[in-house]
């Protein structure tokens, strides 16, 4: 085997572990934010204090607003536990990406915020084929260029606010897996390649305020936890 080739080989074999890896969070978001949502589209009753409380905590560290620790903490898996006292990638991850759906979701009750499979770069793009690509551009590439989570966290919160405005869905579990994964130099350009890959190799047919087939018996199913 060429040296080439056994490079390429080695970052696959590591890409692969990343995926491998991080499932289990993805898994974790996906369920908190379904039943969050399954719940508030159903307009059960009480649905909204979770999510008000959520929005509430979106400027905040993880696990420092005890209001929000069911929605953020409770059952996330042992490995993504912090093990000092700073909150690991992955509870900020989950943090951020709970509450921003949060924000995503306000007021929207005919509206699904999450939708599995609908990645960040797809969701930019359809943003720019909606309000024009420019501006959209300017901000996503800030978003991937940013210097700190903080500063990330700042312009995913922009993006969000106008997707929110638009209508159009993101998949929060996979999202996360993208905030962990840019905290670590070791897979954050394989976020911003993902990213601009799916930004501009998005599909066409999606339509701008529709939410497309999301299995209604995840949400359904998970509605019954918690």
């Amino acid at each position: 085997m060429r040296m080439a080739e056994q490079v390429h080989s080695v970052r696959e074999d590591e890409a692969n572990r990343q995926r491998s890896r991080y499932t289990p969070l993805q898994e974790y978001v996906w369920k908190k934010v379904e039943v969050l949502q399954a719940k508030y589209t159903a307009d059960a009753c009480g649905s909204a204090a979770p999510l008000a409380r959520l929005r509430r905590a979106i400027s905040s560290a993880p696990g420092s607003d005890p209001l929000v620790w069911q929605e953020t903490m409770e059952g996330l898996p042992v490995q993504f536990v912090g093990r000092d006292d700073e909150p690991s990638r992955e509870e900020h991850a989950v943090h951020a990406a709970i509450t921003l759906f949060a924000m995503h979701q306000q007021s929207q009750s005919t509206f699904r915020a999450h939708k599995r499979g609908q990645v960040f770069g797809h969701a930019a793009s359809q943003l720019g084929r909606a309000i024009g690509e420019p501006p959209v551009l300017r901000r996503f590439q800030a978003l991937a260029t940013a210097t700190s989570f903080e500063e990330t966290l700042t312009h995913a919160r922009g993006l969000i606010s106008q997707f929110r405005s638009q209508k159009i869905s993101l998949d929060y579990g996979r999202f996360a897996v993208d905030l962990a994964k840019l905290q670590d130099p070791r897979s954050a350009d394989r976020v911003r390649l993902d990213w601009g890959r799916t930004y501009y190799f998005a599909p066409k047919t999606e339509t701008v305020g529709t939410d497309a087939a999301q299995s209604s018996g995840d949400a359904e199913s998970n509605g019954e936890e918690q």
